[in-house]
Formats: C-alpha cells, structure tokens, sequence
C-alpha cells in the first residue's frame, strides 16, 4: 500500500518530466554513455531476445544500446499497445526499419512484424530508487507486462534506464510495481538483484 496520495504521485511525475527534460539537454551523448555502461554479463548468453523502446521526448536513447546488443547477436523488439490497459505485445524490429505510429499513439514496428516473447526489457522511467522500483507515466503498461512475463519465465530481466540525477530516496511504491533488476544511467550499472537471463 502506497503511503502517498494520488496527487502526489501525479505531481511527482510532472516534477520529474521537467528534470528530465532539463537532464536530457544537459546529457545530449546520455544513449550512447547508458550504452557503454551496459554489463557484459547481461549478454553472456547469445540468442537473446531483448525489447527496446522508440524514446520520445526526454527519455534516454536507447538506440545506440540496441545496436550494440544486435552486433553481439540478440534479437531486438520494440513494445506494441494493442489494447488498451492489457499487457504490450513486442514485435521484431531492429534500428533504421520503419516504425508505424501505433492506434494509442506510440511509435511500433509495422503490423507484419512477427511476435516475439523477449527475455529482457529494456524500461524508460521517470524516477526510481534504490530497490530497483520505478516511477513510470501512470498507465500500469509495463507493471501489467513485466508481472505476465515473470510468471511465466522468471529468468526474464527487466533493466530501467535513467539518468543518475533521477534516483530518488524517497519515492511511492504500490503493491503492483514490479521492480527492475538492473538500473542503467549514464555514469553507473546499478544491480538490484544481480539476476541474469
């Protein structure tokens, strides 16, 4: 059970939306340094599939980490919002293949893009702490998807990445956030639960 109210956690998210705006202008080369802080170990094993995420707005760039992860052999995804409140889906994509703006306005792979089930997933966020726990956007997307996937394979990795700047002591954390297990940002690997694939 949260100790903060809702308002709180929606004025919460509105702050950090704000830092990290000012953090992305402050940190332009943020995807490629989470890219070179990305552990070896994560991908110690070869035929991953791992999901990515087309950034928007001030989320950290994921891109250069996906292909670094395609040139050391994993298959990459992205998340697809097929209904509205359910679990994403993923479908293969690899950077430089066209991307589709989805019926709940993200950017997917083209409908014909085959389904996959990722063994690891890479997580934009807006805040997290110590615990691996995260402040996501609100829509309970990624919770409702990463808690489907664990149950059905808990050797799956969930990995958060962030600026440095956005950890937080102090943070509201629900019965249904899933926690991540690792947090990547631009100056550190963070292991929360030292879990790999």
């Amino acid at each position: 059970m949260s100790l903060f109210k809702t308002n709180d956690k929606s004025d919460l998210r509105s702050k950090m939306k704000r830092k990290r705006g000012t953090l992305a202008s402050l940190y332009p080369r943020s995807g490629s340094q989470v890219a070179s802080r990305f552990p070896a170990e994560l991908v110690a094993r070869g035929g991953l599939t791992i999901a990515g995420y087309a950034p928007k707005g001030s989320e950290i760039d994921c891109l250069p980490l996906m292909e670094k992860l395609k040139a050391r052999g994993a298959r990459m995804c992205l998340p697809v919002v097929l209904v509205k409140n359910e679990p994403l889906i993923f479908r293969v994509w690899e950077p430089g293949q066209e991307l589709e703006r989805g019926k709940f306005g993200t950017d997917e792979p083209l409908a014909d893009a085959a389904v996959v089930v990722p063994d690891m997933v890479l997580v934009p966020l807006l805040a997290f702490n110590s615990k691996g726990f995260r402040l996501g956007y609100g829509g309970g997307y990624y919770d409702r998807t990463l808690e489907q996937m664990r149950a059905a394979n808990e050797h799956m990795v969930a990995v958060g990445l962030a600026y440095e700047a956005q950890g937080m002591t102090r943070m509201p954390v629900e019965r249904h956030d899933q926690r991540m297990d690792w947090i990547i940002t631009e100056t550190e690997a963070h292991s929360i639960t030292r879990k790999t694939p």
